[in-house]
């Protein structure tokens, strides 16, 4: 079977498997337009004080790139019951390829981040503007594919140590990832008053439109060498549960 094929079946077997499940994708989405409407309003409005700079920037950095997993029980239970590697060794005993794996999986992640995030920012945008903010379509449009390249980048991190891994050194990968960026977020409004969110939208509305295509190319680059780091992890560890 050959490779593009091989992973698109993977890739669409999966995403009819969790059909129903979206649903709960859904409500992640309005979950985080609770937070991050009122979060963008403030910092777009310059808040004197930079107290939600942080809060801001940490919501975006560590749940933006998660909207591109199906929110679902295997996924939530995966620390405990290391049920993806269980799936991976079943498909290993099948005329499948390591690549086919690989490709398929980020095929999937990358539908499903489209998807949710391309509804997410339309909604955004509408309530933002509704409350009064000044963003233009356009910018605002650049500023959702700024979002979305770094998204789909970090996204494919995660895959590496989530079909790479067992689910417990998954888990702790997650952990440390979010105080890292926790710790980085914290940094960046305490010594630098910085805030990512609202100067990327300032960027692209100044005219910097080439920051959001730069994102998207360096997650075509994360694309070619995920599916090669993907390919040799899986090759190399062990599927025993």
């Amino acid at each position: 079977m050959e490779l593009w094929k091989g992973a698109w079946y993977l890739a669409k077997h999966e995403l009819a498997r969790d059909r129903w499940k979206s649903l709960f994708s859904i409500l992640f989405i309005g979950y985080l337009l609770l937070f991050t409407v009122p979060l963008l309003n403030d910092v777009i409005d310059g808040d004197k004080e930079r107290a939600l700079y942080w809060a801001a920037d940490f919501i975006y950095l560590t749940l933006m790139p998660c909207m591109g997993f199906i929110l679902n029980q295997t996924m939530m239970r995966y620390w405990k019951d290391n049920s993806y590697t269980k799936k991976l060794a079943y498909w290993r005993t099948l005329p499948i390829s390591s690549k086919q794996i690989a490709l398929g999986r980020i095929m999937q992640l990358a539908i499903v981040l489209f998807a949710t995030q391309f509804l997410f920012f339309i909604a955004q945008f509408i309530l933002v503007r509704n409350m009064g903010a000044d963003i233009s379509t356009l910018h605002f449009a650049l500023y959702g594919l700024f979002w979305f390249g770094y998204s789909l980048t970090m996204a494919i991190a995660y895959v590496y140590w989530e079909v790479g891994h067992s689910g417990k050194i998954y888990f702790l990968f997650n952990m440390a990832y979010i105080f890292v960026l926790l710790v980085f977020s914290l940094g960046l409004t305490v010594l630098m008053h910085g805030n990512i969110v609202v100067v990327s939208l300032q960027a692209i509305t100044n005219g910097h439109w080439w920051i959001a295509l730069a994102t998207i190319a360096i997650s075509v680059a994360a694309i070619f060498i995920g599916v090669n780091r993907i390919e040799n992890r899986l090759e190399k560890r062990s599927y025993s549960a």
